[in-house]
């Protein structure tokens, strides 16, 4: 047995909720459900699938070609983004070595670095939520395998622009450390680095189903980049990277992109309405343009963690538990204008409730 990972503390299938009962504003999931006649031409579809016989991978990596504009030697399905991050991490880094990656961020970057047995090294934002870039190129040296940077990142968006990624990419490649930019947001708006990948061969993007098209269940990412970084990295795959229902659910909704569009409009237009609404309560707030996340920060940990359990009481479910500097605030996730305005109404409710104590 390997003694490092004795210590490494997880909960297997993660943390419960009851789904079937309340607002699930926490985890940046499609909360609306699909209208009853696409559930019902996808499960006319799934009634199609051969579940004895193994997965056709070949069609589906066509599909992503076409939709991407990219070969399909350029992509890498993977079990979601944390699947493409893990196999990043098992071939390019060696124990010893380090990786770098903003913080706060999505909890498995630290997770995985401690099972290879690597420095995890950090950099932080600015008071405006800005990444703080050269404090981030000075974590770099000859010992950094991956630099991750998530853009936009959960919760406080920080989003970096397509001339700040070139330039970390180029300091990268200095080092011999390869680039992986997190996308899982990419569809409401941030920028995406794909344009990037001929000029930087030690440049990744990693997507994934989850987010704008709201089937986080089907466990589904791609990893993007050039064709040789790519072939190495994907040998440690396992016999078949994705099951033949993920597949067929992943084709179904490409085909229909105009689905997610049409609800991402929804997302930006319950957005605008809540930052409007926090605002006139004078709550400062951060994000809900590039992302499915809103930041919002009362200046007080305890008001920020008294929110999240009264809101959590009435089954409405957002996140707090930030480390410093954001342990004064609260993630929301994005919803339709409808949902936003029930949402707004209990918020506000415990909030001045709050403010009377």
């Amino acid at each position: 047995m390997k003694k490092h990972l004795r210590t490494l503390e997880r909960v297997r299938g993660g943390t419960y909720r009851d789904t079937k009962v309340g607002l699930f504003l926490d985890r940046n999931e499609r909360i609306v459900p699909y209208d009853s006649e696409v559930v019902e031409a996808l499960s006319e579809r799934l009634s199609k699938i051969s579940l004895s016989l193994y997965p056709e991978l070949v069609p589906f990596y066509q599909k992503l070609s076409d939709w991407l504009n990219l070969s399909t030697n350029q992509i890498y399905v993977t079990e979601g983004v944390s699947g493409a991050i893990k196999s990043l991490m098992e071939t390019i880094t060696s124990p010893g070595d380090n990786v770098v990656c903003p913080t706060p961020t999505f909890a498995l970057y630290p997770v995985y670095s401690q099972m290879f047995q690597l420095e995890h090294r950090t950099v932080g934002y600015t008071v405006d939520y800005q990444l703080h870039l050269e404090s981030l190129l000075e974590l770099i040296d000859d010992r950094t395998s991956i630099v991750f940077l998530p853009n936009p990142n959960m919760p406080i968006s920080g989003t970096v622009t397509l001339k700040q990624i070139a330039s970390i990419a180029e300091h990268c490649e200095k080092h011999n450390a390869v680039l992986a930019v997190d996308e899982v947001y990419y569809p409401f708006g941030g920028p995406t680095a794909i344009g990037l990948i001929g000029e930087h061969k030690n440049l990744f993007v990693m997507r994934s189903f989850s987010k704008a098209f709201g089937l986080a269940g089907i466990r589904v990412g791609y990893l993007l980049g050039n064709h040789e970084q790519i072939d190495y990295v994907s040998k440690t795959r396992a016999g078949y990277e994705i099951n033949s229902v993920s597949i067929e659910i992943s084709s179904f909704f490409i085909e229909r992109y105009h689905l997610i569009e049409d609800y991402i409009q929804q997302v930006k237009e319950g957005f605008v309405y809540l930052k409007s609404e926090l605002s006139k309560l004078g709550l400062e707030h951060n994000g809900g343009n590039e992302g499915n996340f809103l930041y919002v920060n009362f200046g007080d940990e305890q008001l920020s963690h008294k929110l999240v359990q009264g809101l959590r009481e009435k089954k409405i479910y957002i996140r707090g538990g930030w480390p410093v500097p954001y342990e004064t605030g609260v993630s929301i996730s994005g919803a339709p204008k409808n949902i936003m305005e029930n949402f707004f109404e209990e918020f506000s409710n415990v909030y001045q409730n709050l403010l009377s104590q």
